[in-house]
């Protein structure tokens, strides 16, 4: 098995408005695919629920599509990256906490 690529100061709180990217795109921690999302790795793209809520309106579902298109193929590269080089996007609590606990050893 792969070791993974962990640091916890490289992450930060995931804070998605409604959890629209869970709900919509079901995301999950990227080792135990939880949909309780805590932590997000940093430098990330914007994050698709609060982008859409600071538009500060309603919007159509072609203007939400329209708003969203790059970000979800940041969204997809960035994960790729991560994954590449071992590397979790998402993490929830618990194995946040276990990476954490494996690394101060």
């Amino acid at each position: 098995m792969n070791k993974i690529n962990f640091k916890a100061h490289n992450y930060e709180k995931f804070h998605d408005f409604k959890d629209i990217m869970i709900q919509a795109f079901g995301i999950g921690c990227s080792l135990c695919e939880s949909d309780e999302i805590e932590y997000v790795h940093q430098n990330h793209p914007p994050i698709i629920g609060n982008l859409i809520k600071n538009q500060g309106k309603n919007l159509t579902d072609q203007e939400v599509d329209k708003l969203i298109a790059k970000p979800l193929e940041q969204w997809q590269a960035f994960d790729e990256q991560n994954a590449n080089q071992m590397i979790p996007t998402f993490l929830c609590m618990n194995c946040f906490e276990i990476e954490k606990d494996k690394n101060e050893e």
